[in-house]
């Protein structure tokens, strides 16, 4: 062991390029005290307190690339999370029994919001996978019809306090929300929710870099925005599945699929945000078990399509970008909507090829969600601009006759 640690120190001392050493990676670790939210009548049982710890491993950006400046040096990396559910239950340890352990891992970003020379107050984000080891069974685990699967999305959203008290060491104190859901690929899903309080401590593997200052922007990448007068227009089309035997019987094996089409509109504003609207068609097969549906005059499974319209508004971050929406279901064929006509939709993009990305996106009514939905996309991307010393509009190839104004 002692010559092993002696063979790293000399391996890291002579490699001064190391990407590890010369990118203020930090390691941190956490402890939290947590409740879970009661955000459905029927999980008023799960009364209960619960420990949980988590490790991290991340970079404290500091302007190699100008979102990092714009966003003012984020934290990006990973989380690894452990909680013991089934304990400190105040009601019935039965139930606590029910539901088990978590273990997940998601990447974040943590931003910025409030700097000082020693403090910072942070808004951390973070999806990823978690793995309960227990879920809902009718006959074993009948108990826990919070959720249908071992395999969830996690998701964390959480302010933070960060206080330096050496030049590597840095305290931090938190306290946000945890969820655990399956999208609705398998129900039940209720979901959990948790709201926590944590204590930890943060590291920098060396001394933390000075962060650059914004240079002269260099060429622009194809993704970004060179403050010229753009708008994109966006196709994607994405695949979901679901589960509905646990709520509504049948085969427990049986996926119905989720299709999605959606066309979207977008300017963007700044350097790394854009807003505009989006129209999609949405077949969720599921819909053929819903009451009413047998009554129907329908032919075929086509007359289920829902057509859907939203504003949406995106942050772009290099290749990855988050677009939050919130629209309205315009037409359902009159079958019965339970969840209702408003919705909410997350979604996560990535750039593969110039114009050509995936994408991941969950569909929820106020926080329940109703598909996952995994798709690929392209961008079209059109420039447009007004000569105000002649006072006439210059088109590119494509689009020589149009009847709207752009301002």
């Amino acid at each position: 062991m002692l010559f092993l640690i002696l063979f790293i120190g000399i391996k890291a001392k002579g490699q001064e390029n190391q990407w590890l050493w010369h990118n203020n990676i930090m390691v941190e670790a956490r402890m939290h005290a947590g409740i879970f939210w009661h955000h459905h009548f029927e999980m008023q049982k799960f009364n209960a307190t619960y420990p949980a710890f988590e490790a991290s491993i991340y970079q404290n950006t500091f302007g190699r690339d100008e979102w990092e400046a714009i966003y003012d040096y984020p934290y990006i990396g990973v989380t690894f999370y452990q909680a013991n559910f089934g304990i400190n239950f105040e009601n019935n340890h039965e139930v606590g029994e029910a539901l088990g352990s978590v273990f997940a891992a998601y990447p974040f970003i943590n931003y910025p919001l409030a700097s000082g020379d020693h403090s910072q107050l942070t808004f951390k984000m973070g999806v990823g996978v978690g793995y309960l080891t227990k879920c809902f069974d009718n006959l074993e685990n009948y108990q826990n019809f919070s959720i249908g699967s071992h395999l969830n999305a996690a998701a964390n959203l959480s302010f933070e306090y960060r206080q330096r008290f050496m030049r590597r060491f840095m305290a931090v104190a938190s306290f946000g929300l945890t969820h655990f859901s399956n999208g609705s690929t398998k129900l039940p899903n209720y979901g959990l929710n948790t709201f926590s309080a944590a204590l930890g401590v943060a590291y920098y593997l060396r001394d933390p870099q000075i962060n650059l200052p914004p240079n002269q922007r260099p060429e622009h990448k194809p993704f970004e925005f060179d403050n010229k007068h753009w708008f994109y227009f966006d196709l994607n089309y994405g695949l979901g599945f679901k589960n509905v035997s646990q709520t509504l019987g049948g085969d427990s094996t049986h996926y119905y699929n989720v299709h999605d089409l959606s066309a979207y509109l977008l300017v963007p504003f700044s350097p790394f945000s854009s807003a505009g609207a989006g129209l999609s068609l949405v077949l969720d097969l599921s819909d053929q078990t819903l009451p009413g549906y047998d009554t129907l005059p329908l032919t075929n499974n086509l007359q289920l399509t829902r057509i859907n319209f939203d504003l949406c508004y995106a942050m772009t971050m290099n290749r990855l970008s988050y677009y939050f929406e919130f629209g309205w279901h315009l037409k359902y064929n009159d079958v019965p909507l339970s969840k209702g006509n408003i919705y909410q939709k997350v979604t996560a993009r990535y750039q593969l090829y110039n114009n050509i990305y995936a994408q991941l996106g969950l569909m929820t009514h106020f926080g329940r969600a109703d598909y996952l939905c995994f798709g690929l996309g392209y961008r079209f991307n059109q420039k447009y601009y007004l000569n105000h010393e002649k006072g006439t509009r210059h088109y590119p190839p494509g689009f020589r006759k149009r009847r709207f104004l752009f301002l």
